[in-house]
C-alpha cells in the first residue's frame, strides 16, 4: 500500500522565491531600524558634563594652617564652635622657641645693665673731671698771684732770680695741667654709650624676633564664623601644608568644587550644575542646582591629584545644609549627540 501525506493550506511550505522575499523584507526592516537608530543618535541631544567633588561652604571662608611646623600642644576649639576673629584655636609646642626667647631676654637684661653701669661710670668720671678742673683753676690762680708778687719783689731785689724762675715754672705747669683737663675729649664717652645702645637695640630686635616665633605657634581665627576641625590629635606633628581648621563666616552659602585638571578648560563661569549632598543621599530626587560663579586661576596639587577650584551659587531650598557638607556634582558645559557622547568624541 502507498503512503499518504495530508497537508492543510496553512502548512504549505514556502517556495524559494517566497523565502528570498522574506529575507529581503527582514533586511530592509533591520536596515530601516538601524538607520532610524543611527539618525536618532545624531538628532537626540545629550548634555555634556564634568563630574566634580566638593562641599558646601560660606562666602566668607578661611582655611587655617600653621605658619611653622610643630607638635600640637593644646586644642582650644572643636567642630561646630562659633569663634570670633583673633580667638585662639590651637597651641603648638613652643619649648624650643621659649628657650630662645628666655635666652634673648637674659641677653637684653645684661645689655641694659651694662649700659646703665657705664652711664653711671661716665657720670662719675665727668664729676671728677669737673672737680679736677676746679682745683686746677684754683692752683693756677694761686701760682699766678704768687708769680706777680715774686716779680714785684724781684724788681726790689727781695727775691732771687732763681726763685722767680721757679714761680714761672710753677705757673706754666699749672696752666698745662688745666689745659690737659679742659681739653680732654669727652666724645669718647658718647661713642661708648652709642656702641652699648646699638648692642642693646640689636638684642631687643633678637628678643622681638623670638617673641614673634613664640606667637607664631599660637593658631588664631583669621575671621569670625563656625569652625570645622580636621582630624588631628595632641602630640601630632603638623606642617604649613596641613589644614587644621576651616572657618565658615557670612550668611550666604556657596558650593566649592574641585575640577580634575584634564577637564578644567571645559568649565566656565555661568555653567549650570546639579549636585547631590551626602546628607540627603538616601532621598530620591533631592538635587541642588546652581551655576558656576568664579574659577580660581591656578591649578592646585594635593597628593597625586591636580585640580582647579570653582565656586558656585548654592540654594539650600528648604533643607538644612550646614557648611562642610560634602557634595557630588555634575557641571554641564554643552550638548552633543548620543554617538559622540558614547564614543568620547565630545
Amino acid at each position: 500500500m502507498g503512503d499518504f501525506h495530508v497537508t492543510t493550506a496553512g502548512n504549505i511550505p514556502p517556495t524559494q522565491k517566497e523565502k528570498r522575499l522574506q529575507r529581503r523584507r527582514l533586511l530592509i526592516i533591520i536596515g530601516v531600524v538601524f538607520f532610524v537608530i543611527l539618525l536618532a543618535g545624531f538628532i537626540i541631544p545629550v548634555s555634556q558634563y564634568v563630574r566634580a567633588l566638593g562641599y558646601v561652604t560660606s562666602d566668607l571662608y578661611a582655611e587655617v594652617r600653621p605658619s611653622h611646623a610643630g607638635r600640637v600642644e593644646k586644642i582650644y576649639t572643636q567642630s561646630g564652635t562659633q569663634v570670633k576673629e583673633g580667638d585662639l584655636l590651637l597651641q603648638l609646642d613652643t619649648s624650643e622657641e621659649q628657650a630662645v626667647l628666655d635666652e634673648a631676654k637674659s641677653r637684653v637684661q645684661k645689655a641694659e645693665a651694662e649700659l646703665v653701669r657705664r652711664e653711671a661710670e661716665i657720670m662719675e668720671e665727668k664729676r671728677r673731671l669737673a672737680e679736677d678742673i676746679a682745683v686746677a683753676n684754683l692752683k693756677l690762680s694761686n701760682v699766678v698771684n704768687r708769680l706777680e708778687r715774686s716779680r714785684e719783689l724781684f724788681t726790689k731785689q727781695f727775691v732771687t732770680a732763681a726763685a722767680l724762675e721757679e714761680d714761672i715754672l710753677k705757673e706754666q705747669l699749672a696752666r698745662a695741667e688745666l689745659g690737659t683737663l679742659t681739653n680732654k675729649d669727652l666724645s669718647v664717652y658718647d661713642k661708648q654709650i652709642q656702641v652699648l645702645s646699638q648692642e642693646l637695640e640689636a638684642r631687643h630686635d633678637a628678643m622681638e624676633g623670638a617673641e614673634v616665633d613664640v606667637r607664631a605657634k599660637q593658631i588664631k581665627a583669621p575671621i569670625a564664623g563656625q569652625v570645622l576641625r580636621y582630624d588631628f590629635v595632641v602630640g601630632e606633628m603638623v606642617r604649613p601644608e596641613t589644614v587644621l581648621f576651616e572657618i565658615f563666616g557670612g550668611e550666604r552659602l556657596i558650593l566649592k568644587l574641585r575640577i580634575p585638571e584634564q577637564h578644567a578648560t571645559r568649565v566656565a563661569v555661568g555653567n549650570p550644575y546639579s549636585a547631590m549632598l551626602s546628607s540627603y543621599r538616601g532621598l530620591k530626587g533631592v538635587y541642588f542646582e546652581g551655576t558656576v560663579e568664579r574659577l580660581r586661576n591656578v591649578i592646585q596639587t594635593e597628593g597625586q591629584q591636580t585640580y582647579r577650584v570653582v565656586y558656585c551659587s548654592f540654594d539650600p531650598k528648604n533643607y538644612k545644609v550646614p557648611p562642610g557638607t560634602t557634595a557630588e556634582a555634575k557641571i554641564y558645559y554643552g550638548r552633543t549627540c548620543i554617538w559622540f557622547f558614547l564614543f568620547g568624541l565630545h
